[in-house]
């Protein structure tokens, strides 16, 4: 299985000692390192194929996208943050209106009252104004709809999250408007609230007639400012939408696992809302690199890839026109399954999903085959094969242990760290992480090679991949292909390897298993890395053991010392300096690595220091109860430099948050309830104590209290007392339930809460962008017993408070929507 060993005796018997057999294993360590090189030089290519192209000029061909006509749009949109009900966000609405207009299309406003439901605590709500342009088709089969958020979060210019996207679309329009017109209608959709919980989204889907027939959504996003454009998130049934994509994006960058991972995971963009309501179908696209910028005031036009842009405008004009020139039919409903896809160079692999099951056996059956034949030309017995099964496991528990242990280390080392989704310069780290995975592999390699051979250490790695294909196979089909498709090719070169006489066969029937691995899995390892980032290192680490599994017969060639594959000799050698020399080469090789993977993380820990261009995140709130006058510094991440100086303890949330009801007579709020008053705010916070200051309080004025019927009828207005971001309605009731909720707001048409917002006995309503008319509730509640009536008000900026110091050079905002955030709580009770 190794390509060297076997009944003919090779370089590396024991039979083949002294100078023939040194000049032997020379030939064989070179061999290995030609051969490494040639992995190295596919995965490099496998990688770099995945970069974004330069971005085109002003000049462009008016029918092409061009990135730096589409910056013009971003530095006009991201010049200072802009959130829901803003100043600042109606600035940027009214210029997408102006540009849409300018292009000869007819935008309008569509106002609504966006409702999104997450559970009875979790309701966000918002008055949105969304803007939509129409291209109309010639002869319409559906709708593609072209949808990009134009909101920021409270601290950031979102010059990437969402400026990048927006500007995108309106290129895309551009160009569109420059040759014929698509058979199909184009919306374009610019949504208002989505970083206030994919409100505005919500509110469209709800109240216009455009989204009632459904249609393909296109989903522009970004989490952070450079990198390849992933399209990682799909609707179910995505087989022709898959296919098409293959077939038309011109810079593609995708994997079916992403899908899998993303559907499991609670983040949410516009594009989950058009799931939702289960009449949409489409796909979702972001760019992931530079994520230390997500959120934060660094997100601004200068630090965003044009490259980046350059490579979401291609694709996303090429699939409008693809889509806008079909037969909607065949892609607005879901197909009867999902399609396996993954990158290799320049392309997009892809078969149907449901080949999952079958391949997946077919692994099983080429696995018991290598055990057969191993077993059979004698290069391990069975007692062997099942060690090597059973030690290959390490490797794959170790290294993505030891890469979280790199991150948690990073962490100890600069605890600012501990907030962002990925470092500022997070390159040398990632190769570091990868050459430690690869350095834990190779020493299980070594170790296991000698005390059960390379056949059974090799046939243990071929074991686990088939496994794993399996398992992802019954959880996750779309990611199953990154274990079963190396275990075919490993296989099959391992059937061979066994089979062959020829050592020229052999060595190239291995050496071809591990460049099918290397495709198949580095563009994925380094998509994961630019998506998951430094915190969640161990995911790629473990997929890079994945590949060290299926190139395990390549990497035994740079070891060349006896294994336990070899016949026992009573040779003088064996207990001679030449054995030790043997064993020194032996541990050399992972030594090296880990040697390699020490320097770079060292390097890489070292670059990625603080200062003012890669300022440290700092997460800081301030909480005041006015009804009793106390208050609190809080931050949900550990203390820092900067901040250790407002914290002194760690503890849940619900004993120090401004709506808290500790000292009262119903005791501090359960950690449950915790979450809806500011969804954003985790059930552990560091907190200090903080100086009382005079701030105005939100308002809560009972308009009506009425029982009739076994159920008691409460409508309240809430006021926020101050300009703020949100305001936060709670209710509870004591142990009774909370049967109905309706929302009204201003300017708006109400709405009445249903499903999981109510049926509890709390309710908790979030409203982003309020004006100083406030918002009201009415409660439909059953039961006897007091209703606790309590209002947040929560503004940006902890500037002027007392005892508050702005952070120095080289400390900035945290990308945290609940950084910087001053709440402000009061409460009432009724009998």
């Amino acid at each position: 299985m190794t390509g060297t060993s076997g009944p003919d005796h090779d370089d590396n018997e024991p039979a083949a000692r002294g100078p023939r057999a040194r000049a032997g294993g020379a030939v064989r360590f070179l061999s290995g390192i030609g051969a490494l090189l040639v992995l190295a030089g596919v995965a490099a290519w496998s990688v770099l194929s995945l970069h974004p192209p330069a971005p085109a000029g002003v000049d462009a061909p008016p029918g092409s996208f061009s990135a730096d006509r589409a910056m013009e749009q971003v530095e006009q949109s991201a010049r200072v943050p802009h959130p829901t009900g803003s100043v600042a966000n109606d600035e940027v609405r009214a210029h997408l209106i102006d540009r849409l207009t300018g292009l000869g299309l007819q935008p309008r406003v569509n106002s609504a009252l966006g409702v999104v439901v997450r559970g009875p605590d979790r309701v966000n709500a918002a008055a949105v104004d969304n803007v939509v342009a129409v291209l109309p088709g010639t002869d319409p089969t559906g709708r593609i709809f072209l949808a990009a958020h134009y909101d920021s979060a409270q601290f950031s210019p979102g010059a990437g999250d969402d400026s990048a996207g927006t500007a995108a679309i309106l290129e895309i329009a551009r160009a569109l408007q420059d040759a014929p017109p698509l058979r199909n209608d184009i919306v374009l959709l610019f949504t208002d609230a989505e970083e206030s919980g994919t409100i505005g989204s919500e509110g469209f889907l709800a109240s216009s007639p455009l989204a009632a027939d459904g249609g393909v959504v296109l989903n522009f996003e970004a989490r952070g400012a450079s990198g390849p454009v992933v399209m990682f998130e799909t609707s179910e049934g995505n087989a022709a939408l898959a296919r098409l994509y293959a077939a038309t994006a011109p810079h593609p960058a995708a994997t079916s696992a992403a899908v899998e991972v993303y559907r499991r995971l609670r983040n949410n963009t516009d594009f989950t809302n058009f799931l939702k309501t289960g009449d949409f179908t489409g796909m979702n696209s972001a760019f992931f690199d530079g994520a230390a910028v997500y959120h934060t005031p660094q997100d601004v036009p200068e630090r965003l890839s044009g490259a980046s842009l350059q490579a979401m405008g291609d694709n996303g004009l090429a699939l409008t026109r693809a889509l806008g020139s079909a037969d909607l039919a065949d892609y607005a409903r879901p197909a009867p399954h999902d399609e396996t896809y993954f990158t290799v160079p320049g392309a997009v692999a892809h078969y149907p999903g449901f080949w999952v099951w079958p391949l997946a056996g077919l692994s099983v059956a080429l696995t018991g085959a290598v055990a057969t034949i191993a077993w059979r030309t004698r290069r391990a017995t069975i007692l062997r094969l099942v060690a090597g099964t059973a030690a290959a496991l390490f490797p794959l528990v170790l290294a993505p242990l030891a890469a979280y242990g790199v991150w948690r280390l990073l962490v100890l080392i600069r605890p600012g760290y501990g907030s962002v989704l990925d470092l500022w310069r997070p390159t040398v780290l990632r190769i570091g992480v990868i050459v430690l995975a690869v350095a834990v592999f190779l020493a299980f390699l070594a170790l296991a090679r000698r005390w059960i051979g390379a056949t059974a250490a090799t046939f243990g790695c071929l074991v686990w991949l088939t496994v794993l294909g399996v398992v992802f196979a019954a959880l996750a089909p779309g990611a199953a292909y990154l274990a079963t498709l190396p275990a075919l090719a490993t296989g099959t070169a391992a059937a061979v390897a066994l089979s062959a006489r020829m050592p020229g066969l052999r060595a190239a029937a291995t050496l071809a298993g591990s460049v099918v691995a290397v495709l198949v899995l580095a563009p994925a390892i380094a998509m994961f890395f630019a998506s998951l980032g430094m915190p969640m290192a161990a995911g790629p680490a473990l997929f890079t053991v994945l590949l060290c599994f299926a190139a395990a017969p390549t990497l035994d060639l740079l070891f060349t010392g006896s294994t336990a594959d070899d016949a026992v000799t009573a040779t003088a050698e064996s207990t001679t300096p030449g054995r030790r020399r043997h064993r020194l080469a032996t541990a050399a090789v992972p030594l090296t690595a880990f040697a390699s993977a020490a320097v770079l993380l060292g390097v890489g820990t070292g670059i990625n220091g603080f200062d003012a261009r890669h300022p440290e995140p700092a997460q800081l709130m301030y909480a005041l109860d006015a009804d009793t006058g106390s208050a609190h510094w809080l931050s949900e991440n550990a203390p820092t430099d900067y901040t250790r100086r407002y914290l002194d303890t760690e503890a849940d949330a619900g004993d120090y948050l401004p709506f808290t009801r500790s000292g009262r007579d119903s005791g501090p709020l359960e950690p449950a309830e915790v979450s809806g008053y500011f969804p954003y705010i985790h059930q552990t916070v560091h907190v200090g104590p903080a100086p009382t200051a005079a701030l105005p309080t939100p308002t809560l004025d009972v308009v009506s209290d009425a029982r009739a019927g076994g159920v008691r009828t409460i409508t309240v207005h809430a006021s926020p007392g101050r300009p703020v971001r949100m305001i936060t309605v709670g209710v509870d009731t004591d142990g009774g339930t909370v049967e109905g909720v309706r929302l009204e707001s201003p300017g708006t048409t109400g709405r009445d809460l249903a499903g999981d917002a109510v049926g509890s006995s709390t309710s908790a309503v979030t409203f982003h962008g309020p004006t100083a008319r406030g918002i009201t509730l009415r409660y439909r509640i059953s039961g006897d017993g007091p209703v606790r009536l309590r209002a947040v008000g929560g503004s940006d900026g902890l500037d002027g408070l007392p005892g508050y110091f702005a952070p120095p050079d080289g400390v900035d905002i945290a990308g945290t929507h609940s950084s910087g955030l001053l709440m402000v709580a009061t409460e009432t009770v009724l009998d």
